[in-house]
């Protein structure tokens, strides 16, 4: 009777060690998922163009544009180990060329170093090459798509579950998307974006 009762209490024993390993790797799984799936976040990324996105429009008095004070898109950031990340972005913008909507698409391809910074805010620095592409109007376009470089600096804030990223960024792209007699698109364009990423 005492065997019997005696392997009863190890296999209970057993049985109880087993659920509480069981419960402590299931437990440390969920722990560390999280960390897991902070190596890519998704989000949006909206600002505003500090310049024109034409230059000679101001002096000539056979063409109009405006240029709408937004940007937005799609952001995705693959983190790496030693502060490194690399960021990706579809941005858009819309602006208007004698009475013709137009848009434009970029495409940076950004390399991102994280400084260590204080607790919860880690300033950055990014560059890379990036990629566009302008709405075909006749009479002005004259390379739809072109590439160039982006840098930037700017400070990421986490708060729970969210990065805000606020950003300065420079963008040169080598050929002019648009151009006419004394006029022509800005090769040299300055953007303040903020991102938003989880």
């Amino acid at each position: 009777m005492r065997t019997a009762t005696h392997r009863a209490v190890l296999a209970s024993k057993r049985h109880m060690r087993f659920r509480f390993v069981s419960a402590l790797i299931f437990a440390l799984g969920l722990w560390t998922l999280p960390a897991g799936a902070q190596l890519l976040s998704v989000g949006v990324k909206a600002g505003i163009p500090l310049n024109d996105a034409f230059e000679g429009v101001a002096n000539n008095t056979l063409f109009t544009s405006t240029t709408d004070r937004y940007i937005i898109g799609p952001q995705v950031e693959l983190r790496l180990p030693f502060h490194l990340g690399v960021e990706a972005d579809a941005l858009y913008r819309h602006y208007d060329i004698n009475g013709q909507g137009a848009s434009e698409w970029q495409f940076p391809i950004l390399l991102k170093y994280h400084f260590k910074g204080v607790a919860l805010v880690h300033p950055f620095v990014d560059a890379g090459p990036v990629f566009n592409h302008v709405s075909d109007i006749p009479n002005f376009t004259s390379n739809p798509s072109s590439a160039g470089f982006a840098i930037g600096g700017g400070l990421d804030f986490r708060a729970l579950i969210i990065h805000i990223t606020p950003e300065f960024r420079y963008v040169h792209i080598a050929d002019q998307n648009y151009s006419a007699s004394a006029f022509h698109s800005n090769q040299n364009q300055a953007q303040f974006l903020v991102g938003f990423t989880f």
